[in-house]
């Protein structure tokens, strides 16, 4: 029941309370309902108990924002509009509307539902009400993906109870901003950056501020308005390469319009670092892999220059990013129609390389550069043969090695392997070369190491290998007697007591 009808049952028995504790008589309030006389007297007392009962209960209020809300271009915003006592308005008639359209319903709710019918087509989809929160007197419109059409004034009106506020939604295009190399002063020491951001209104102010928010010395704004009464603001600042400098990771140049500001930021060359995997990458004749290399932090590597190259190989190219594309000039014959980087992930500093329909000659050092940076990591890639088994043959081997050294397989538990025996051979050096071959199922885990000891000395070298699931899944292929051959880099140690040198090596 809603508060109007509980008032109009107040002042009936208001009304009956009055006379009955006056005449004493409930005969006499039924008659003067009758009784001409009765219309001299009820008009006084209607009065004074309605006013009475609005001094005592005003009628609620529907309330909103005093200032504008604004909303950026793609974003979603909710346009505040609420009934002041917090009453459950479920079962109003509910209406938010712009006067300056046609047909002017941007949202309408009635008898328990929305009336998707009545609003205006540029609408359809994105205006919704909080339902859960109707009960509480919140008639807020959630408006999603904003246009810049969308800017206006809107109406929030309960018609039955003849209440509506107005709320002004202001919708900004601005874009983050930019910023750019803009120049080198080779004679002070350090760069010129450039930062511009498009489509404010009003016209912002841009500064320029450190990693610790203090303001910096900058050239002055350049505002351009545009036909579309946007503006366009851009500055120039020139960083220089002082050795406090030098240890701030970053500069953040501020935008601002009214309390808001977008922010975008600058890493220097001095602080990435490329990054890449400590294990060799295996794969299987004919299928895909990915050579992971990427940014640390993570910058945005769409405007860089970087290779992907094979330094045995000539000419070493693999797959070359220059300017925003590709760049297929010198690229090895060998990898044409079969590299690629993932454009979308570049902006996040990942430019690991996608090497397609992987073939036996694939395997080996690849390196991952940046010129500009001269920073670079390098991977190995390992490719083995099918086989008709639902596994992988890996074989190692380590030389270099006196007393006479034990080779071990273990699992990434620790546990050991089922191997073939160890073939030992020893050299006109009085050294010993061992090596050994395991198969890796589909039921062992996917990291293997091989661990060269040697108890007497308690010396020991061991080398990790990381095999793909993928590769070890059984294929309908001939059988081969190729083996999945890793090779890995050389490590060397000491020994006391001869001094002669060891090393491992899985081949």
């Amino acid at each position: 029941m809603q508060w109007c009808h509980v008032y109009y049952v107040a002042l009936f028995f208001a009304c009956f309370l009055f006379f009955s504790l006056s005449t004493g008589d409930l005969g006499e309030f039924f008659f003067l309902l009758r009784c001409p006389f009765s219309l001299s007297i009820f008009p006084s007392v209607f009065l004074f108990l309605h006013l009475a009962f609005f001094l005592s209960y005003p009628p609620s209020q529907v309330v909103g924002p005093h200032q504008p809300v604004i909303a950026l271009v793609d974003d979603d915003v909710i346009l505040p509009c609420h009934v002041e006592s917090a009453e459950d308005v479920t079962a109003q008639i509910l209406e938010w509307t712009r006067s300056d359209l046609n047909p002017r319903f941007v949202h309408v709710w009635r008898s328990g539902q929305d009336l998707v019918n009545t609003r205006n087509p540029s609408y359809r989809g994105r205006a919704s009400l909080f339902i859960n929160e109707l009960k509480r007197g919140n008639i807020s419109l959630k408006l999603s993906r904003v246009k810049l059409s969308d800017e206006g004034t809107y109406e929030c009106s309960i018609p039955l109870m003849e209440k509506k506020y107005f709320v002004n939604l202001v919708v900004d295009a601005a874009t983050s901003p930019v910023i750019s190399l803009s120049g080198i002063d080779k004679n002070r020491g350090g760069v010129v950056l450039q930062c511009e951001s498009a489509g404010w209104y009003p016209e912002p102010e841009l500064l320029w501020l450190d990693a610790e928010g203090n303001l910096l010395s900058a050239g002055p704004t350049e505002t351009l308005r545009g036909p579309d009464d946007l503006y366009t603001v851009s500055s120039r600042v020139t960083i220089f390469f002082y050795k406090h400098f030098l240890q701030d990771s970053f500069y953040e140049p501020l935008l601002a319009l009214s309390d808001k500001g977008l922010i975008a930021g600058i890493i220097f060359a001095g602080q990435i670092q490329v990054v890449g995997p400590s294990q060799a990458v295996t794969v299987m004749v004919g299928d895909d892999i990915i050579l992971p290399c990427h940014l640390k932090p993570a910058s945005d590597a769409s405007g860089m220059t970087f290779e992907w190259a094979r330094p045995d190989l000539k000419p070493r190219f693999v797959h070359v990013w220059h300017e925003g594309q590709d760049l297929h000039v010198n690229q090895h014959s060998s990898f044409k129609g079969r590299t690629s980087v993932d454009i979308t992930e570049l902006k996040h500093g990942d430019i690991s390389l996608k090497l397609s329909k992987v073939k036996h000659s694939d395997k080996g050092i690849y390196r991952c550069y940046f010129p500009d940076l001269d920073k670079e990591i390098t991977v190995q890639l390992v490719v083995g043969i099918d086989q008709s088994i639902s596994g992988v043959v890996l074989q190692c081997e380590s030389a270099g090695w006196y007393p006479e050294p034990e080779l071990l397989w273990l699992d990434a538990d620790g546990n050991l392997l089922s191997a073939g025996p160890t073939e030992t051979l020893r050299g006109p050096d009085d050294l010993y070369t061992a090596s050994s071959r395991v198969t890796v199922e589909k039921r062992h885990s996917n990291n293997i190491t091989c661990r060269v000891q040697q108890r007497n000395t308690n010396q020991s070298r061991e080398t990790h290998i990381h095999v793909p699931a993928k590769s070890l899944k059984k294929k309908n292929t001939k059988a081969d007697n190729t083996n999945f051959k890793i090779h890995t880099e050389e490590r060397r140690c000491a020994i006391s007591d001869r001094k002669k040198k060891k090393s491992v090596l899985i081949a």
